[in-house]
């Protein structure tokens, strides 16, 4: 079996919001107009820290 390289799944620090957590946690589900898709927008409330506290998402918190 070979050996496998770093893991390179985890986001980079610097994307992180003022909140502290990472844009997928501010994803929202928006439809794609004129199709059946959908995007992930990194604008929605914290599903962490909730709406009360990060209505939405802002970069620079490192």
């Amino acid at each position: 079996m070979a050996s496998r390289g770093p893991e390179t799944t985890a986001p980079p620090a610097r994307g992180r919001c003022r909140c502290g957590h990472f844009p997928t946690h501010h994803m929202s589900v928006v439809p794609v107009v004129g199709s059946a898709n959908f995007r992930l927008d990194p604008v929605g409330a914290c599903a962490i820290c909730g709406e009360a506290t990060c209505r939405r998402y802002t970069p620079g918190g490192d």
